[in-house]
């Protein structure tokens, strides 16, 4: 069986963990002997040259995913595909494989990855429902097999409207990548690791002031802000540190990948990831998958890490952030392995 997958980019200040997920999947795909092809676009120049990738360059407006190229290519990237698979909606692309499915009636697979979480609706209503009205609606009609995230988003899925069949397939990652190796970290401080994109939707901001309002719960510890910036939101996150007079324990590393990521997750002792809005986040993964505690809010969908005693859930909001950290900060070091281990 031949797959076409499609993603607006696999840049990472373009979605995010969205291409990251949709490129993971081809893979895995392709290891498995299953013919896969994955479409994307592309801003200044393509992010890899692997096997199976076909990124096109896009045109202005660059957030309406639009290459030109990829539209005269589908019927030959895609004429012969046995099923098409969709990762997020209302994008150019979306139109682009979405109307070339339902002509050829191609069976169409939809993976929302979060963008049915209510924090995300509320974003760019009128845009939505304009290409709602140009194609998205009728591509939702067409959708054969949705694959959900989580058990929330398969909820989400039927509350849209939706009565096409959902399979449940969280985001997962390889575990051989996280050998447990501790990193000792410079000086005597114990570390808390913020690692995610630098964008309101994250909370790092919420993060920040939590932090500012403990009190002597934090000696001892350092705040790590880990992660590309985008739409300048890391301006905003030094200005808190600077209001609030941080410097002294709060650090920003900027983007970290491959074994400088690996070995800044397990130099760390507690991970937080305070967002309003997650499909299913990848870097939790990866933190727990490392042997850390967590700190996550139900907008990151993943109650298994507080049910399991892997970690706290919180509120995205300062009060509930500083209290659960508090919390976090002051219990010992037995008890935060233990739930690492679990």
């Amino acid at each position: 069986m031949k797959q076409l997958h499609f993603v607006q980019s696999l840049e990472v200040l373009q979605g995010g963990g969205l291409g990251g997920a949709a490129l993971a999947l081809h893979r895995a795909t392709r290891a498995l002997g299953e013919e896969s092809v994955l479409v994307a676009t592309f801003g200044e120049m393509p992010t890899t040259n692997e096997e199976g990738v076909l990124e096109f360059h896009r045109s202005f407006p660059s957030k309406a995913y639009f290459a030109p190229n990829a539209l005269s290519a589908r019927a030959s990237v895609a004429g012969n595909t046995d099923v098409i698979h969709g990762h997020g909606f209302y994008t150019a692309l979306n139109w682009i494989f979405g109307s070339f499915a339902r002509k050829r009636n191609i069976p169409l697979v939809y993976s929302p990855h979060g963008m049915l979480e209510p924090w995300i609706l509320a974003r760019s209503r009128r845009k939505k429902a304009i290409a709602g009205w140009l194609f998205e609606n009728a591509n939702f009609r067409h959708v054969s097999l949705w694959r959900a995230l989580t058990t929330f988003e398969a909820d989400q899925i039927r509350a849209f409207g939706s009565t096409a069949p959902i399979i449940v397939a969280p985001n997962g990652i390889d575990v051989s990548d996280f050998p447990v190796v501790v990193k000792p970290i410079p000086g005597d401080r114990r570390r808390v690791l913020f690692l995610s994109r630098l964008h309101p939707k994250k909370g790092a901001d919420l993060l920040l002031r939590a932090w500012a309002g403990l009190g002597t719960e934090r000696n001892g510890w350092e705040l790590v802000i880990a992660g590309p910036d985008e739409i300048g939101h890391r301006t905003v996150l030094e200005g808190i540190v600077s209001d609030e007079n941080l410097h002294d324990s709060v650090r920003f590393t900027g983007p970290v990948r491959g074994k400088e990521k690996l070995d800044l997750i397990q130099s760390s002792d507690l991970f937080v990831l305070p967002s309003h809005s997650e499909g299913f986040p990848v870097a939790a993964l990866e933190a727990m998958a490392a042997r850390k505690p967590v700190i996550l809010t139900p907008g990151c969908n993943f109650p298994e890490a507080c049910s399991s005693g892997a970690g706290w859930i919180t509120e995205p909001d300062v009060a509930s952030i500083r209290k659960t950290l508090g919390a976090a900060l002051t219990t010992g070091e037995p008890e935060l392995k233990q739930r690492g281990l679990a």
